[in-house]
């Protein structure tokens, strides 16, 4: 990665919603007038900003890379693990923690004149959680989302049932495509889903990662036909080594062969 030339900063958005800080890095690509992609990061329970920026080392990719770099974080006040609250009802739909992040982030991209429709929100663990949540409750805003040991959209409505998903997947209790495109409603348009998991995960079951994929396919695919559209064609896993570690790549791509959801 390149070694950071641009700015970062602290701030604070308070508004009807809520009140969060959050963390930034603006490339020096960043200019007047110049608008760029922004990548939304929500971190994992007891992080905050500062943690996940040095742990994924974003911050130099996106110098790299010539995008913006927004974390907002969840404090003690609002869960005692500064875990994002993915399990709560309350913060399944457009409300709750997904409201208050639409408003942060757009109050910063307003302030940034970030690209208009280049807005991707990805996340560790419970982040990544929210980060469905959120794509989910907020379909038009977000270009892209990533979730890294996450879980499914609208996984787990209680505490009990969180733990339980974390350790063995959702199962039956999937919510399934149907659902998550009502949930959608007329904002529903495709966008593309990047799944990561470690198979070895001891905290969050990599059937997770599995169901994660498997449900936002099957929700391109109910969007597709709504359209017309043929369904996503899913190839076999193909599965590559490096550094001594296998990496198995299953990837849902469209007839033109743009990838729609990638394991």
């Amino acid at each position: 990665p390149a070694a950071r030339q641009g700015r970062g900063g602290d701030g604070r958005y308070a508004g009807p919603a809520g009140t969060r800080a959050w963390r930034r890095y603006v490339p020096s690509a960043h200019a007047p007038g110049r608008a760029l992609p922004l990548l939304v990061l929500l971190h994992g329970c007891t992080q905050d900003a500062a943690d996940i920026a040095r742990g994924t080392r974003m911050d130099e990719a996106a110098e790299a890379g010539g995008f913006l770099v927004l974390y907002p974080e969840q404090p003690p006040a609002a869960n005692p693990r500064k875990c994002w609250n993915w399990f709560d009802p309350a913060h399944q739909g457009r409300g709750g923690e997904p409201a208050l992040l639409h408003a942060l982030i757009g109050d910063v991209a307003r302030q940034w004149g970030s690209a208009p429709g280049r807005v991707h929100v990805a996340g560790i663990s419970a982040g990544a959680a929210m980060a469905a949540l959120y794509a989910g409750a907020y379909p038009g805003t977000g270009a892209a989302l990533s979730s890294v040991a996450g879980i499914p959209w609208q996984g787990a409505t209680t505490v009990g049932a969180a733990l339980q998903v974390m350790q063995r997947g959702a199962g039956a209790a999937l919510p399934g495509a149907a659902a998550l495109l009502a949930a959608l409603g007329d904002a529903a348009r495709p966008f593309p889903v990047l799944v990561v998991h470690g198979a070895q995960d001891n905290v969050v079951a990599p059937v997770n990662g599995e169901e994660t994929a498997r449900q936002f396919a099957a929700w391109h695919d109910a969007l597709r036909a709504r359209g017309g559209a043929a369904a996503l064609g899913a190839a076999p896993a193909v599965e590559t080594e490096e550094g001594g570690r296998t990496r198995s790549d299953a990837v849902w791509r469209d007839a033109q062969g743009a990838p729609g959801v990638r394991l």
